[in-house]
């Protein structure tokens, strides 16, 4: 018999929650996952850093976000827009703009 359970994984400011499938109904309050990431990974301070760390490291590393070509504040947006409404990033529609801004103060241009 297969039992389901609902999880909730905390790393770096992020939350992620999801259902996993547990070995039988007994196992699901043994089971333990433990999730060692690497030192560091976070965005510069900065206001809206805030909302990159709990929302962006949930899929990417800051360093993948860093290195991306520098964007306009209307591209940022467009891709933090496409984050919500194509890959379903948990992201409220309202830290969109928020978060374009934050990207464009260290990998913006004009």
């Amino acid at each position: 018999m297969r039992a389901w359970a609902w999880v909730t994984l905390s790393f770096a400011g992020a939350v992620a929650t999801g259902v996993v499938a547990a070995k039988s109904p007994a196992s699901v309050a043994q089971d333990t996952v433990q999730v060692s990431l690497p030192a560091g990974n976070a965005f510069p301070q900065g206001p809206g850093s805030d909302l990159a760390n709990q929302h962006c490291l949930m899929c990417h590393s800051a360093g993948m976000v860093i290195r991306q070509p520098p964007l306009t504040f209307v591209d940022w947006k467009a891709e933090v827009t496409k984050m919500r409404a194509v890959y379903g990033a948990p992201l409220p529609p309202e830290s969109v703009e928020d978060i374009a801004r934050y990207l464009v103060t260290f990998n913006g241009r004009p």
